[in-house]
């Protein structure tokens, strides 16, 4: 195809310039995403995903489809087949037919060896968990984790140099079911220049000696053709082969500093309505382990089998399937007619996502992040409101949700895996209060239980 060259304005005196060179199924920059500036010393700038449900409310389907679509491409690379791909682009371009789509593929693919699907921590958790929700037999799926568990030696533990929090972690109970897999997918949104995934795969094959097939999966890949050429080096060097299959590709060159104020958009000023519990009947596998937060709370309630983060067999995932949509059944009765938003939080994102996607029309999903996006109103930008708390799970830790005003919603589920501490919480929601006049309920993974 022919390379495409684009020059986007983030703010007054910074600016990017990309040049595309991969982009086979004709996506426009701004389907996948848009610029903002980053309030982070080591880069500046971000991309804005608007396909993962991260930074953006979207569609539930999109970030689920987006994943199909990975997995698709990942399965045309291992058969040598061309996959029909036209309805899952189409989906994500017009945002049409999405659940039809998104039903008739998931679950859908086969593979034939043991595959290990890995999401990166945090805003790849849902993507990779979507990938793995492709296929049917022989895979496997854990996501890392930023959390620190006591009384618990983590098998895998490496380091993200350019992230807001750097450190990687895999717990398992079952490392000999995870040591079978003949293959290993890591599954990012975005590789900007590759450190992260040399640093993962050096560590794994310390685990997987055995293991010579590698897949990297990612929406973009920004790698320079010198990155590219390193990664040639080490697949002769660890006789290894690592394949980097994305939706598209390309360069960029950021120009100019940012200038970042203090300025921020006022928010609506509400007093904290009181939370009554209403509680839902729903029996969930757990795991029972104890994690110590930012600020040294220790949080002993059980984690969600779910998610993945403990890793996930096929027929495990298909059984849990079954606990989400019961949980999804009993939240659809507190959904009224007008538009309602699911939010997940931090790494919980793929049963948020699945549960808004069973909600029915005029659902959102969004997720609240620890990634610290300027924020101003100036017309065009990206990033246009914003609201801080602390982490519900991990205290200490400042979680951010976005744009919460770009659209009016009737009703907020904000969805928890595990509520440290209810003090917190109760800022949580005083805080949405403020910055909206939906209906907020949320919804205790643990205790499985609404406060609203």
């Amino acid at each position: 195809m022919q390379q495409q060259m684009s020059k986007l304005s983030i703010l007054p005196n910074y600016s990017i310039d990309i040049e595309i060179t991969y982009n086979p199924h004709n996506f426009a920059l701004t389907d996948l995403f848009r610029m903002a500036a980053r309030i982070n010393k080591k880069r500046q700038f971000l991309f804005v995903s608007t396909v993962l449900g991260k930074h953006l409310a979207v569609r539930p389907q999109i970030p689920l489809l987006t994943g199909t679509l990975l997995a698709m491409l990942y399965q045309q690379h291992l058969t040598g087949q061309k996959v029909m791909a036209s309805s899952v682009v189409t989906a994500l371009k017009d945002e049409s037919n999405l659940d039809e789509v998104q039903k008739s593929i998931e679950g859908t693919l086969e593979l034939t060896d043991e595959t290990l699907f890995i999401g990166f921590a945090e805003t790849a958790t849902a993507l990779g968990h979507a990938v793995f929700n492709t296929f049917h037999s022989n895979a496997m799926y854990i996501h890392t984790t930023r959390e620190v568990l006591l009384d618990f030696e983590p098998f895998v533990t490496f380091e993200e140099e350019h992230s807001h929090a750097t450190s990687h972690r895999i717990y398992t109970e079952e490392p000999e079911l995870l040591l079978q897999a003949k293959r290993i997918v890591l599954i990012d949104d975005e590789i900007t220049t590759g450190n992260t995934v040399i640093n993962m795969i050096e560590t794994l094959r310390q685990k997987f000696p055995l293991v010579r097939q590698y897949a990297v999966l990612s929406i973009l890949d920004w790698r320079s053709q010198q990155q590219q050429t390193i990664f040639k080096q080490l697949e002769v060097q660890w006789d290894i082969s690592i394949e980097f299959i994305s939706i598209m590709c390309g360069n960029f060159y950021c120009s100019g500093i940012p200038s970042l104020t203090s300025t921020q958009p006022n928010l609506l000023t509400q007093i904290a309505r009181d939370m009554d519990i209403c509680p839902i009947q729903v029996s969930a596998d757990r795991k029972s382990y104890r994690s110590v937060a930012e600020n040294g709370l220790i949080n002993k309630h059980p984690y969600l089998l779910a998610t993945g983060r403990f890793m996930l067999t096929s027929k495990q995932h298909v059984d849990q399937k079954q606990t989400i949509q019961a949980i999804a059944i009993q939240i659809q009765e507190l959904r009224t007619n007008g538009p309602a938003l699911v939010i997940g939080t931090g790494e919980f994102m793929y049963v948020p996502m699945q549960i808004a996607s069973y909600l029915g029309n005029d659902v959102y999903f969004q997720s609240t992040t620890r990634s610290p996006i300027y924020c101003t109103d100036d017309l065009g930008y990206t990033i246009n409101d914003k609201i801080a708390f602390e982490s519900p799970e991990n205290n200490g830790v400042t979680n951010f949700l976005y744009n919460l005003q770009s659209q009016s919603y009737t009703e907020l589920f904000f969805l928890v895996e595990r509520i440290a501490s209810k003090e917190v919480v109760a800022r949580v929601v005083k805080a949405l209060q403020e910055a909206t006049n939906a209906k907020v309920y949320v919804i205790s993974m643990h205790e499985l239980e609404v406060e609203r």
